[in-house]
């Protein structure tokens, strides 16, 4: 439940459409009628994608800005305010964003069964933004010459660097906030990442206690001690220890807990905080866990963590439904046949134990679509995805990638320059996307405003980079 909590927040704070009276005149929506499946001649289906536009500041032939659809419905905030929208202001740019088929209202089939799944899929979302930016030149904006921008965010931010990489005659530049790029599946560079965050803003102590209280809290699981851990930690249902899965799902629950309160509020003293909880004084480093963890819960009767109740939001296929206009099965289905992006537990160097690994996740991936997707079928999807796309190399130009130095799927995207005209920027102390806002000359580090300028100068180089003038004739 606090999963699905956790989401809903996130996906209403992106979703926010509370603009202000001067925007919120010139944001339209729009319609695009596009392909179901746009490499199958013999199958013409269509289905109308969702798009919104404001050209509050667009001169009458472009250029254009594009936020790239993420892993979620639509959402229109950065298009009304925030830097994009601020160098929107400086260009004289149309703003566009749209919705990624199978999210939101954007479906091109009844349902989310299985076999319905089929068109969710990186080559298909590019082909609908190859035809829906050349379908915007030439009756929107009406200059087929018109630059376009695009930006992206997570899984918008890989589309985002594809499209410029496949389609780099319908894209000038592209703007990548915190963009994992690269498939994988054991990845457990997350965890690391969360672990040396633990160490950097609370303690080595912190990050002790945890790596001990995991360890003691596996090891009494694989014990049979089910009944100590099920009161202690207050499950809605004892542990069934005989049960592998249920074993790792209460584990992966036990660390979803510690990531949310470390990342939820994007402010590093969250996690100062947490840590200063966990170093109190206890008899051991279960109990120090067993206590914060109680504190995290107070307001509920019990908590549900086991495989079950971990599966629910995955399992539902009516687009209605509050799961799926989360999105929570449509971006497992991606994990799990073309990203991966699980975070396993398959590595020293993190301190949430050794018991969650890839074929939990495989056996994620198999309960919610189907035994046909194993461990080989999923590490073939995702050396196909780096195969075709470059995984962190990709071969393109007139990029920047801008991550946050406390956001842990940082280590999925590009952390040094890809080459002159495709720098990367990391921006210290921040979490995810951290120069989505507007330049606040008062508050922002000066690295946080560093990388902003930095994106709004390649911005206006990458449109006027290939200008030519008005030749007067004499």
């Amino acid at each position: 439940m606090k999963r699905l909590l956790i989401a809903l927040l996130a996906i209403g704070a992106l979703c926010s459409d509370v603009v202000s009276s001067s925007s919120q005149r010139m944001v339209r929506e729009g319609w695009f009628e596009t392909r179901v499946d746009h490499f199958n001649p013999r199958n013409q289906d269509t289905f109308a994608m969702r798009y919104y536009m404001n050209d509050e500041f667009a001169y009458g032939r472009g250029p254009m800005f594009i936020v790239v659809g993420a892993a979620g419905p639509i959402q229109t905030r950065w298009i009304t305010e925030g830097l994009f929208y601020d160098t929107a202001y400086l260009e004289g740019a149309y703003l566009f964003t749209n919705e990624l088929r199978y999210f939101g209202y954007s479906l091109p089939v009844e349902d989310a069964t299985t076999e319905n799944m089929d068109f969710l899929n990186a080559d298909q979302a590019l082909a609908d933004l190859a035809e829906w930016i050349t379908y915007l030149k030439e009756n929107v904006v009406r200059n087929p010459s018109a630059k376009v921008i695009l930006m992206g965010t997570a899984y918008g931010g890989a589309l985002a660097t594809w499209f410029r990489q496949k389609y780099p005659h319908l894209a000038n530049g592209v703007w990548v906030s915190s963009g994992a790029i690269q498939a994988d599946f054991a990845f457990a560079g997350y965890n690391e990442a969360l672990g040396e965050s633990i160490r950097q803003y609370g303690s080595d102590a912190c990050y002790s206690t945890i790596w001990s209280g995991f360890r003691v809290a596996q090891n009494m699981a694989t014990l049979g001690l089910a009944e100590l851990l099920s009161t202690e930690f207050h499950l809605c249902e004892p542990l069934d220890t005989e049960n592998e899965l249920d074993v790792r799902a209460f584990l992966l629950g036990l660390r979803d807990n510690i990531e949310f309160e470390m990342l939820h509020l994007r402010n590093t003293n969250a996690i100062r905080e947490m840590c200063a909880e966990l170093e109190e004084e206890r008899d051991s480093s279960l109990n120090a866990l067993i206590d914060w963890f109680a504190r995290e819960h107070q307001y509920e009767q019990c908590v549900d963590m086991n495989f079950d109740s971990y599966m629910a939001p995955y399992l539902e296929t009516n687009f209605n439904a509050a799961s799926l206009q989360a999105g929570h099965r449509q971006r497992l289905y991606l994990q799990c046949t073309e990203e991966g992006f699980f975070p396993t537990t398959e590595s020293e160097e993190q301190p949430f134990g050794n018991l969650i690994d890839r074929s939990f996740f495989a056996a994620v991936c198999q309960r919610a679509f189907g035994e046909w997707l194993t461990e080989e079928v999923i590490e073939r999807q995702l050396r196909s995805t780096n195969a075709r796309f470059g995984g962190l190399n990709p071969a393109i130009e007139r990029g920047h990638f801008t991550n946050g130095g406390v956001d842990p799927y940082r280590v999925g995207s590009p952390l040094e320059d890809l080459n002159e005209k495709t720098p990367a920027t990391l921006i210290p102390g921040t979490f995810v996307s951290p120069d989505l806002d507007s330049i606040d000359y008062e508050y922002d580090s000066e690295e946080l405003i560093a990388a902003k300028e930095r994106t709004r100068t390649l911005i206006d180089t990458w449109i006027f980079e290939d200008f030519e003038p008005i030749q007067q004739h004499v």
